[in-house]
């Protein structure tokens, strides 16, 4: 009997609607197509997840102590612990452990490797860099990266494959700890074979702008767009709007937006992508962090031309010569990123349908399959 496939998904809840639990679910559902009827998946308890396709093992919530003592032996997540003892009481029935991330994973490689089992780290970004911008505790609030860059160290040069969303990731690790004979840029993909419905849409003359309101790594970027952007925005399209939709938008998102006539805040919307897809550009200002920024995704897959800061633009690499898609670094870019975004769509080759069709052929779940089909499955 062929040995079983155990994602860890602890770290990421798949029901809760952020780019890390979408990024493991669009993996889980590659793993789920290539091993059918042979994975099991970690998730957290209180999720209450079931899916027919795969065995849930529920992983409780740890008590503050366990917690604490977590932190000092480096067992960042509740199932550092949980997933070792789980596997030595299952000792033979696995081959392969995928886990979220070098920091999640160093501390538990040797152990893993002890028993026998294949391990696939899945890096999202480089963590580091992430949790220095966002303030994260374990960088002690943005002032040192020691204990994250430790333990990334140790899960990125002891798995047996590393999978990158972007190039700029990968070369980050391997400048950073290494090259690794395993490292292997996979991207993202949509998490379902069928494609999003392809709504006719009047120019609302709106360009969009969605992310997380209340995170730190994000407020920071919209209040730069404010001040050094938008004047620019005003100047060229001076009748147009901005909106600003996602959860829980702080205090000085609020009071931007109030200073802004021209800016718009739609704070946790039910239907965030509905909402969006009625905008005619998508706007992603955000100049900081790593990793792939899976929101660019909704402006593609709605067939909305995209304006977005270079440091967003890393993994979508496929699209830089699209005549819908644009990158900026400074006030100049940016004037002629827009201009030329106007100017597309006001020709006969601009098409919803068009840039929907290469979102689809660049991301579509059945590429990822293939992608990840050439590396897990020689």
């Amino acid at each position: 009997m062929a040995k079983r496939i155990l994602i860890d998904a602890t770290n990421t809840t798949i029901t809760i609607p952020n780019g890390g639990s979408f990024c493991t679910q669009a993996y889980m559902e590659a793993l789920l197509a290539l091993y059918p009827g042979r994975v099991d998946v970690l998730h957290p308890q209180e999720a209450h997840i079931r899916d027919s396709r795969y065995r849930t093992i529920d992983v409780p919530r740890r008590s503050r102590m366990q917690r604490v003592l977590g932190f000092l032996r480096g067992r960042f997540y509740r199932s550092a612990s949980f997933l070792v003892d789980y596997l030595q009481a299952h000792q033979g029935e696995y081959e392969r452990v995928m886990i979220n991330t070098g920091l999640y994973a160093g501390c538990n490689i040797r152990a893993l490797h002890a028993m026998g089992l294949s391990v696939v780290v899945l890096h999202h970004n480089f963590e580091s860099e992430y949790r220095m911008d966002s303030k994260s505790i374990l960088t002690l609030k943005g002032r040192t990266d020691r204990i994250v860059r430790n333990w990334e160290r140790k899960g990125y040069q002891g798995a047996d494959i590393n999978l990158f969303l972007t190039r700029q990731d990968r070369l980050r690790f391997e400048q950073e700890y290494g090259v690794h004979a395993q490292n292997h840029v996979t991207s993202i993909f949509e998490t379902r074979a069928e494609r999003q419905a392809l709504v006719p849409h009047p120019v609302s003359k709106s360009a969009v702008i969605t992310c997380a309101l209340g995170d730190i790594q994000n407020q920071a970027p919209l209040l730069r767009f404010a001040e050094q952007y938008l004047p620019l925005f005003r100047n060229i399209l001076p009748d147009w709007t901005i909106h600003l939709m996602g959860r829980n938008p702080s205090k000085a998102i609020r009071e931007m937006v109030q200073q802004h006539d021209c800016m718009r805040l739609t704070p946790n919307p039910e239907n965030i992508r509905e909402l969006a897809a009625e905008s005619d550009i998508y706007l992603c200002p955000m100049d900081a962090g790593g990793g792939l920024k899976l929101r660019l995704m909704d402006g593609l897959r709605s067939g909305q031309p995209v304006l977005v800061h270079e440091r967003s633009a890393r993994g979508y690499d496929a699209l830089l010569d699209a005549p819908y898609f644009y990158t900026y670094h400074d006030p100049a870019s940016f004037e002629q990123g827009l201009r030329q975004l106007i100017q597309y769509m006001q020709s006969a080759d601009y098409s919803r349908e068009k840039i929907q069709d290469k979102h689809y052929e660049t991301f579509g779940l059945e590429v990822g399959i293939e992608r990840l089909r050439s590396i897990l499955c020689k």
